[in-house]
């Protein structure tokens, strides 16, 4: 229908033609996705739910290929949601901060500058959002765990000033799921039961039952007490009236038993379907796909097929299908068992929404498709199909490569290649060791079956036997009916092989009662029911489309003699119209080739600014290198010339290797940046006091404390200030802490709201002598700190009150502009 009103639509632009080219207006057109349409329906809560299930599904599906990080990142790429939904429940109600604006449109850096623009309440929730942004990352690297843990101490600061246990429970959370991500559990649970005591001190039904959700739910799968903690925390969800954590805590007990039992695992999975159901969340898909799967399994072929179908529709009916491929592929996959080629055409269909970021789910249909050419057309052909794709699409993963190895395997088996066929054997096998166990499903005991099949028909007993004893440990999980007349079937040949006649009988009969009672006539008329009835909506659709495309003919048709009505009206419009048109073309060409001088001319000396430009960064870089250069040459000589002095020529000597190296540092920092005109404040200054405290060899006995913003300054500024610490922090570390004491130095350097640098080096030494005045002092390092603040324009001053602390305090601006005047005169 939607063919018919652009027809109508296009009769009603011939018609205003001559308006349309004389206004040339634009009318834009607003179109909403299916998929949109139906998870806009949702509130918050379902919105998170389908997130995170989604997510879960496709971590599972994977293999172990990717992450679960990854995997959510995958499901709320898909829905267009907020990458930080799947974790933010306890303070999001559905209205994005700025914060999380901006971290969902990459803006990181401007979210941490804001965090210290903000206050109250909003900074919490700022820090636990740029927390949990870089904890949730995909991949393990260090860098984000410390940057994750900076932003939730800082979270738990707040929330602690604040008095509200929200926040508090908040930042414990954080802290929890940082353990947990960190490897130590212990801790991760200590801080999960804290937030459970902290709720229940309140009576807080909601959120006991968030807490010890979280508790569970953020426990690896598998572990030995995440199955015990979910089944005790769903009920207080439910008390609590949380249905959409309910659910979640549900779904993740599903996943616990499709691990371990896959008959429990069916009987939750579809009690599951009708909990979501009974709250309107409407993408049970997922839940269908899985039971379809564990009844293929068990060659529960009917009710398998009728939850795919299932599946399948509910999938095209919610519009989810950025996925497309999982579900198509299961029902494929049941066609293929009953062998019929009906499921090439829905792989097909399966390949329809490819992409780069899926590629890890479609490429199984192009498996699943070389597969079925193997199956139907034999050895030969399936390896020109094989060829086929992996010259276009190579495999990437283990999980590609395993079975792409296998498929191979099986190709020249059927072949009767022996030795190729045990080559790509033998490479299957060795990948296959690397699956890791919990993502094994069943392709690996119907692939070392089908092994083992072939072994045993070669007459190779000892092959047979590895294989066949490699699917025994797979049998409880995959039930005593999938494939076990097979199974009987390799028993059977075996034991012919090794002269076991008796045994060999008994297995033999096993296998004929099997594979002739496994599917009765009962359950074929069942399966070609089941089938007549995809077929008839497949004809009703048909049907449908055929209706349509009658009356497109039709709209068509009348089109055709509206236009031979209209067109010789038009005709003559078009001409002067044209006249027109022509006459301002030709203008424009002549201002164009003008235009085009000029650009040309523009070009060229733009290239030359660029020229220039580059040879100046270089000159640069060049200046700084031989400056950094020089001034380690004058260090050296210093440090020459100190071996041939003692007492306080020495001391002169060593102090002024240290104010050299505060300013050679700087110029190296220059080298080896891409920005030659500003220096990089926080490792500038860890390095300088490193290199102090290593060159005064204070052992543990002098700790420090350092609280240094990333902050940029000018060159200009940069080595009058670093000259200043330099001074500072070599008082204290020679005359603060006499007599070998202990002691801390505290270094902090930040930017004020009102745009201010400040910088305060703080001692717990002796402090300074009684009636101390600063501007009386001679020695050569004040001078040198009040002439350099003079130099950068800043209040500078001494304090002695439980040690002692120097103070410097100055504006950007200012600073620069005085430091320029006085490079200017020199």
């Amino acid at each position: 229908m939607s063919q018919i009103v652009k027809i109508r639509r296009r009769k009603f632009k011939v018609c205003n033609l001559l308006w349309l080219l004389l206004l040339t207006m634009y009318v834009p057109v607003y179109s909403q996705s299916l998929s949109e349409k139906v998870t806009g329906r949702y509130d918050i809560n379902k919105k998170r739910l389908l997130a995170i299930n989604s997510g879960m599904n496709l971590f599972m599906i994977a293999q172990g290929e990717i992450d679960v990080d990854s995997a959510m990142l995958l499901s709320c790429d898909a829905y267009k949601f907020s990458r930080l939904l799947p974790y933010n429940e306890g303070y999001d109600s559905g209205s994005a901060s700025v914060g999380q604006s901006l971290i969902d449109s990459g803006r990181i850096d401007e979210a941490r500058r804001l965090f210290d623009g903000v206050k109250d309440e909003e900074k919490i929730r700022l820090a636990l959002e740029l927390g949990t942004y870089y904890l949730f990352k995909p991949g393990t690297n260090k860098i984000d765990l410390d940057q994750c843990l900076i932003y939730a101490n800082k979270a738990q600061k707040l929330a602690d000033i604040s008095g509200k246990n929200l926040w508090k429970n908040e930042s414990l959370t954080l802290l929890a799921k940082f353990y947990l991500q960190s490897g130590d559990i212990p801790t991760s649970q200590k801080y999960f039961l804290e937030v459970v005591r902290s709720n229940k001190n309140e009576n807080n039904k909601k959120g006991i039952a968030l807490a010890m959700a979280n508790q569970g739910l953020n426990l690896p799968i598998g572990n030995p007490e995440k199955l015990s903690l979910l089944e005790k925390a769903q009920p207080f969800c439910k008390l609590a009236g949380l249905k959409e954590k309910e659910i979640e805590v549900f779904s993740s007990i599903c996943i616990e038993y499709f691990i371990t039992n896959l008959d429990v695992a069916k009987h939750k999975l579809l009690e599951l379907t009708k909990l979501q159901k009974s709250i309107g969340f409407r993408h049970t898909h997922i839940a269908d796909n899985s039971v379809a799967f564990i009844d293929d399994t068990r060659g529960n072929y009917i009710s398998a097929i009728t939850h795919a179908i299932q599946a399948v529709r509910n999938m095209e009916q919610t519009g989810d299908i950025k996925f497309s491929s999982l579900y198509y592929h299961r029902l494929a996959i049941l066609y293929f068992h009953m062998d019929n080629r009906e499921g090439i055409n829905l792989l097909k269909k399966a390949l329809v929404f490819k992409s780069k970021q899926t590629r890890l789910f479609w490429y199984k249909s192009f498996l699943s498709a070389a597969g079925a050419t193997v199956l139907f057309d034999g050895g030969e052909k399936g390896l020109e199909f094989i060829t086929a794709i992996t010259k276009e699409y190579p495999p990437i993963s283990l999980n590609e490569r395993m079975l792409i190895a296998y498929m191979k395997g099986d190709c020249y088996a059927r072949l009767d290649n022996k030795n190729l066929a045990t080559y790509f054997f033998d490479l299957f096998t060795k990948l296959a060791g690397q699956l890791p166990p919990h993502f094994v499903h069943m392709e690996l005991p119907s692939c070392f079956i089908t092994i083992a099949k072939f072994y045993a028909t070669k007459g190779d007993e000892v092959r047979a036997k590895f294989y066949l004893d490699k699917t025994t440990p797979y049998l409880a999980q995959i039930g005593k009916v999938f494939f076990s007349w097979e199974l009987d079937l390799v028993r059977f040949k075996i034991d012919s092989l090794q002269g076991n006649f008796i045994s060999a009988i008994k297995n033999y009969q096993k296998f004929k009662q099997k594979s002739d009672s496994n599917l009765t006539q009962s359950s074929m008329r069942q399966m070609n029911f089941m089938q007549v009835q995809f077929e008839t909506r497949n004809k009703e659709q048909s049907i449908k489309s055929l209706t349509q495309r009658g009356e497109l003919q039709q709209a068509k048709l009348n089109e055709s003699n509206f236009l031979r009505n209209v067109t010789l009206g038009g005709i003559v419009a078009l001409l002067v119209i044209v006249g027109l048109l022509y006459n301002q073309f030709r203008l424009k060409q002549r201002s164009n080739e003008q235009l085009q001088i000029q650009r040309n001319e523009i070009a060229t000396k733009n290239q030359v600014l660029e020229n220039l430009l580059e040879e100046k960064q270089w000159l640069l870089k060049e200046v700084h290198h031989r400056v950094k250069n020089n001034l380690h040459t004058v260090m050296s000589l210093l440090e020459s010339q100190s071996a041939y002095l003692a007492d306080d020529a020495l001391s002169a000597i060593q102090n002024s290797q240290h104010r050299i190296h505060a300013m050679s540092l700087i110029h190296q920092k220059l080298y080896t940046s891409d920005d030659v005109t500003t220096i990089e404040m926080s490792t500038y200054i860890q390095e300088l006091v490193s290199y102090l405290r290593e060159s005064f060899t204070t052992g543990q006995r002098i700790t420090f404390d350092l609280n240094v913003e990333s902050v940029e300054l000018d060159v200009a500024q940069a080595i009058p200030l670093g000259l200043i610490l330099n001074e500072a922090i070599t008082n204290a570390l020679k005359y603060a802490f006499p007599d070998n004491r202990k002691g801390l130095i505290s270094v902090i350097f930040a930017q004020s709201d009102d745009s201010q640098f400040k910088l305060s080096v703080e001692d717990d030494g002796i402090g300074l002598t009684q009636g101390f005045e600063q501007d009386k002092i001679s020695s050569l390092g004040m001078k040198l700190m009040r002439g350099l603040s003079t130099e950068l324009h800043a209040d500078f001053r001494i304090e002695s009150l439980n040690g002692t602390g120097i103070y410097l305090s100055f504006n950007t601006d200012i600073s620069l502009k005085n430091a320029y005047q006085l490079s200017e005169q020199n």
